[in-house]
């Protein structure tokens, strides 16, 4: 088998929850939890639009953080307007 961006991307699922409506963006904790072989909980704190924004943006974050090498070949925004905060 042969390790492509595709195959060897960590497998993740996203929890958002809305922490303050104050100002927009809204401001969402989003937690992440990865499937073996990256068993791994991470929780971000990200400004976005909305919550479907939020949980693309920790998503990639999670990728990003567990494949390096996937990042350096200038993976596309999927939420561009999300921010960490």
């Amino acid at each position: 088998m042969i390790a492509t961006a595709e195959t060897a991307s960590p497998r993740c699922t996203a929890t958002v929850r809305l922490i303050s409506r104050v100002f927009r963006p809204y401001l969402f904790e989003v937690t992440v939890r990865g499937e073996p072989p990256h068993p791994y909980r991470v929780t971000y704190k990200i400004a976005a639009p909305d919550d479907d924004s939020a949980a693309f943006k920790g998503m990639q974050l999670f990728v990003r953080e567990f494949l390096p090498w996937v990042a350096k070949q200038q993976m596309m925004d999927i939420a561009p307007k999300a921010k960490l905060q």
